[in-house]
């Protein structure tokens, strides 16, 4: 995680001045869904969220490079477990973006790339069988490490921006199961 971190704060301080004119920060929340996939998942949807910090790079004609730094909420329902499962990671995604112009002052954005997240703290997990644990436990629960990939399509208008995103984890949630993070949503940005 310090690896990622001190590479994202190195891709911010090395930017070319000439590019500066047209990068940005953009500030971002978003509200949708997540679950877990997998041969082994058998759960429902369940509330996520996510609030960050990103910087629009300019690396070409309409071409961008986007690292960021996001706070995200993922979880799922399941018959196996009382109540939601809920787990909030810190997350830095790594995106290279599109932008079209389809109008004056207004862009279409197609973006994908890969994230890396570490799990914070999350919900207890209470089983039918009276069981109880964290679900970040370091014995019984999930794995706090998460990578994966995301993509989306948005309309920027002016300093304002507003999208739909998918993300999906690559990375087991527990090394006895083929379960996997997901989550989609829309996302609401304003660029400063």
């Amino acid at each position: 995680m310090k690896k990622l971190f001190i590479m994202v704060v190195f891709a911010l301080t090395t930017l070319n001045i000439s590019a500066q004119e047209e990068s940005s920060f953009n500030f971002h929340a978003g509200i949708g869904m997540s679950s877990v996939v997998g041969g082994d998942a058998d759960t429902k949807l369940t509330i996520a969220y996510k609030l960050g910090l990103s910087y629009d790079l300019k690396a070409a004609e309409n071409f961008y490079v986007i690292p960021g730094i996001e706070l995200v909420a993922k979880g799922f329902k399941s018959d196996n477990v009382d109540g939601a499962v809920n787990m909030t990671y810190i997350e830095v995604p790594v995106v290279a973006a599109y932008k079209f112009d389809i109008a004056d002052g207004m862009k279409l954005v197609i973006k994908a790339g890969p994230y890396v997240a570490y799990g914070l703290f999350g919900s207890d997990l209470k089983f039918n069988n009276g069981k109880k644990i964290n679900v970040f436990d370091k014995d019984d629960g999930f794995k706090r490490f998460d990578a994966g990939v995301l993509g989306g399509i948005g309309i920027e208008l002016e300093q304002f921006t507003i999208g739909a995103e998918y993300s999906r984890g690559f990375v087991k949630l527990d090394s006895h199961y083929k379960q996997y993070n997901q989550a989609f949503g829309l996302v609401f940005g304003y660029k400063f």
